[in-house]
């Protein structure tokens, strides 16, 4: 049975989605190992406050309180973004690696 090849669009699709999931998995481990328990349950409740504020105040006065209370409340948690920016550099990495890897196999690269 023969293949379709598939437009640039479903590969760049095949690319997001290779991504997205090679994110979810390393974020989800790192995290999971370099996060303590406390900062688990006060990450949850910002993010439950901050949910919780975005469907009761307007977008504009919302935004800045956002801005001004949890970036920079968030930027300090530093394994957070330690496992964030290492899990989106890996995710690229994964997926331009299987992404060339189907290719080569589809003869196009």
């Amino acid at each position: 049975m023969p293949t379709t090849r598939l437009n640039l669009p479903q590969q760049f699709g095949r690319f997001l989605l290779t991504g997205a999931f090679a994110f979810t998995v390393f974020f989800w481990s790192l995290s999971s190992i370099l996060l303590s328990s406390q900062d688990v349950h006060r990450d949850i409740l910002a993010v439950r406050t901050i949910v919780k504020a975005s469907t009761l105040l307007p977008f504009a006065r919302w935004l800045p309180d956002f801005e001004r209370g949890y970036v920079p409340f968030l930027l300090r948690q530093t394994s957070l973004v330690a496992s964030y920016l290492i899990s989106v550099t890996l995710a690229w990495l994964a997926a331009f690696l299987y992404d060339a890897k189907v290719l080569r196999k589809e003869n196009i690269l």
